[in-house]
C-alpha cells in the first residue's frame, strides 16, 4: 500500500528525507534531498556536507549537464537510508556549496522503487508492491 514519503516544493520538485552515512553510522546525517529524474547517478552531495560523513573516496567521473557541458566529480562510497530501506552506492561530490542534495535515477533503480507524484505528495513504492507488473525493461503492464 502506498503512503506519502515526501513533498513537492513550491516549484513542483519532489523531495524526500534521507539519512546518509559512510564507513560508520556514527557520522550519519539526515538531509532533505530533491529527486532529480534528469540525474542518472545515485546521490549528489555538496562536498561541504559530505566531508563530515566519513565517506570512502572511490574515484572520479564526469556527468553531462542539460546544456551539454561536462561536469567532473569526485565519487565516494556511501549508504542512503530512506524510511528504513538502506541502499549503497556511489555518491557524487559537488564543489558548489549552494547546491542541495540530489537523489538520482540510480538510487531509484538500486532501491527498486517506483516514483509516483501526487498533487502535493511524493510516493516511493517498492516494485513488488506495485498494483501492476513491472518487467525487467521497466515498462508497466496492468
Amino acid at each position: 500500500m502506498a503512503f506519502k514519503t515526501g513533498y513537492l516544493d513550491n516549484a513542483g520538485h519532489p523531495h524526500i528525507t534521507i539519512r546518509v552515512s559512510g564507513v560508520s553510522a556514527e557520522f550519519a546525517q539526515d538531509f532533505e534531498a530533491m529527486i532529480d529524474t534528469g540525474f542518472s547517478g545515485f546521490l549528489m552531495l555538496p562536498l561541504v556536507q559530505a566531508l563530515p560523513l566519513a565517506l570512502t573516496l572511490a574515484g572520479t567521473t564526469q556527468y553531462e549537464l542539460a546544456d551539454g557541458s561536462m561536469s567532473p566529480k569526485l565519487l565516494a562510497y556511501g549508504s542512503v537510508d530512506h524510511q528504513g530501506d538502506v541502499t549503497r552506492g556511489l555518491i557524487a561530490l559537488e564543489a558548489n556549496a549552494n547546491c542541495g542534495p540530489l537523489v538520482g535515477m540510480e538510487f531509484l533503480k538500486q532501491s527498486k522503487k517506483l516514483l509516483l507524484l501526487g498533487w502535493n505528495a511524493v510516493y516511493l513504492i517498492d516494485e513488488n508492491e506495485a498494483p501492476f507488473n513491472v518487467p525487467d525493461d521497466g515498462s508497466p503492464t496492468l
